[in-house]
């Protein structure tokens, strides 16, 4: 089917599906008429739309990550800005992944059946990445690749393989360092008593959510 889609309707169900937020086409400079993405959104039922106007919300449902899946391997074409964008988060969603699951990069660039334990030493096993990498990376797993995004600390520590000291002292760091800020979650019924364990305790108050900014790099 995607050989029949327009190429930019492709560019915006493959950004919904990696990036697991609302947008709308102008963030890609898509120039995709609205008349068009209604039309082959209701269609195809590869995305969904909210109308506000002349503007359209865009983001994804099942189908969206599902044809995302078995379509990755498409050509992109051109140097737009939809392009650039969709590598970027895959480029973020993929170094999530590895740092989760502990794949070296070398590993998951091998091609498949051609390093076999005669052909080539095995890799040793792959070292626990450092607490605030771990943090990091569970961060973007959670927020589907997205920084200055709200998320859960009980979310966050699920992905974690960590004593729960040094998960807090990161924590600690982070905050110290100026990269994350930790907040609250003040009213009662939008909170759990999986979210009140969770919690880091400052200054007194249980701090429930978590926001990371971009590292900075010197």
């Amino acid at each position: 089917m995607s050989d029949k889609l327009p190429m930019e309707f492709q560019y915006l169900v493959l950004f919904a599906a990696l990036s697991g937020q609302r947008f709308t086409k102008s963030a890609l400079g898509i120039e995709l008429k609205v008349a068009e993405i209604d039309r082959l959104a209701a269609t195809t039922k590869l995305i969904e739309v909210e109308r506000r106007g002349n503007t359209r919300s865009l983001w994804a449902n099942e189908a969206t990550v599902r044809w995302a899946g078995e379509h990755l391997g498409i050509v992109l074409p051109g140097r737009n800005k939809a392009v650039f964008e969709i590598l970027d988060l895959l480029r973020t969603r993929t170094d999530a992944f590895l740092k989760i699951n502990r794949i070296p990069l070398a590993e998951f660039l091998r091609p498949a059946g051609t390093a076999t334990a005669t052909e080539a030493p095995p890799l040793p096993p792959a070292a626990p990445a450092p607490a605030i990498d771990q943090i990091r990376a569970a961060y973007l797993a959670v927020s589907s690749g997205a920084y200055d995004a709200r998320v859960l600390l009980k979310d966050l520590r699920k992905h974690l393989a960590l004593p729960r000291a040094e998960q807090d002292g990161a924590l600690l760091n982070l905050i110290r360092a100026g990269e994350a800020d930790l907040y609250p979650e003040d009213d009662p019924m939008s909170r759990d008593e999986e979210d009140d364990r969770a919690a880091l305790v400052l200054a007194d108050r249980r701090r429930h959510v978590i926001y990371l900014r971009r590292e900075q790099r010197t």
